[in-house]
């Protein structure tokens, strides 16, 4: 599958030799270097062969030279967990620069040379987190949600240059190669922040962080989480949007409702490991959103007991079922 996939999905020029799949993990403790998470994601694209690559560096890669630092504990999908955080009282928030990190800089060179590598015919995703969902690991959610409330103006004043340094970050991927980005939103849920809020908070910096994407061939807004929102969606343009589907999730018909742009269609892994109910699945999916074909992978990352043979199975059954 070519770089056409991302361009070619943005437009919905869709067909059925459209119809490809992708997987991605986080790599705890190799991604801690630029050298170490190349090795472990060029390792893992060649044993799955997905269409596309997703760069995947720590999750707080963006706020660890700000002072949020995060450990991996065992967790099962990689995720790290906080053990000290940035932000303490509201005045903090104006101590925040809009520079690129040393570690934000070591990832986008592990960008160039991951597209150096794959070459041209293999998509890269770099991803990036949200402003606001930057704020979220600076400050702890219950930290943010007080300062909103007392010091509005502060907070917004670092989400200001949080948005400034996001910018920066993407052009820098672009600069370097990158074919998309990977835009994940861990905020875009009444779990975490009200749509109030959000409207009030955060959906400027997030359209300034998408428009600041226009120049790729396609990127993917990821919605994290459940009891998600809809709110800032983008509606047209060079997106794709991947979020979990579930019962407590909006239905692909409400999404298709909102926004003109393809979903990447995460389907449960169960259903993967089965041709014969893979095919049914595949199917539903795409009537509910409309589409003829779609960008197929999991709900979210893969767990990291998953064998990446299993996974190059899962890859292996889209060609058998389309």
């Amino acid at each position: 599958m070519s770089r056409i996939l991302l361009s070619s999905f943005s437009d919905r020029r869709f067909s059925d030799d459209r119809v490809a799949g992708a997987f991605w993990k986080h790599h705890p403790v190799a991604d801690q270097s630029a050298r170490t998470l190349i090795a472990s994601t060029l390792a893992f694209h060649r044993a799955t062969q997905g269409c596309l690559v997703k760069l995947t560096p720590a999750g707080n890669y963006q706020v660890a030279d700000r002072g949020a630092h995060a450990d991996w504990c065992g967790d099962p999908l990689g995720r790290r967990t906080f053990h000290t955080r940035a932000i303490h009282r509201p005045q903090d928030w104006l101590k925040l620069d809009d520079q690129l990190t040393p570690l934000e800089q070591e990832m986008v060179g592990a960008a160039q040379s991951l597209s150096r590598s794959l070459g041209p015919k293999v998509p890269l995703l770099a991803t990036v987190f949200t402003p606001m969902t930057q704020a979220l690991m600076l400050a702890g959610p219950e930290r943010l949600l007080e300062h909103l409330q007392a010091s509005p103006d502060l907070v917004r004043a670092g989400l200001q240059r949080l948005t400034c340094g996001t910018e920066r970050l993407i052009a820098a991927y672009h600069a370097v190669g990158a074919t998309g980005i990977y835009l994940a939103a861990q905020h875009l849920s009444t779990n975490t922040l009200s749509r109030e809020i959000y409207r009030q908070h955060g959906r400027d910096s997030d359209a300034r962080v998408m428009a600041a994407c226009e120049y790729f061939e396609g990127n993917i807004l990821h919605i994290h989480g459940a009891s998600i929102h809809f709110d800032g969606l983008p509606t047209d343009g060079n997106w794709m949007t991947h979020y979990e589907l579930g019962p407590d999730n909006p239905s692909p018909e409400t999404y298709r409702a909102m926004s003109r742009c393809p979903a990447a269609i995460g389907l449960p892994l169960e259903v993967w490991d089965d041709p014969a109910h893979l095919r049914s699945a595949i199917g539903t999916a795409l009537s509910r959103f409309g589409q003829e074909g779609a960008l197929l992978t999991a709900p979210c990352v893969v767990p990291l007991a998953v064998p990446d043979e299993r996974i190059a199975s899962w890859i292996r059954n889209i060609n058998h079922v389309h």
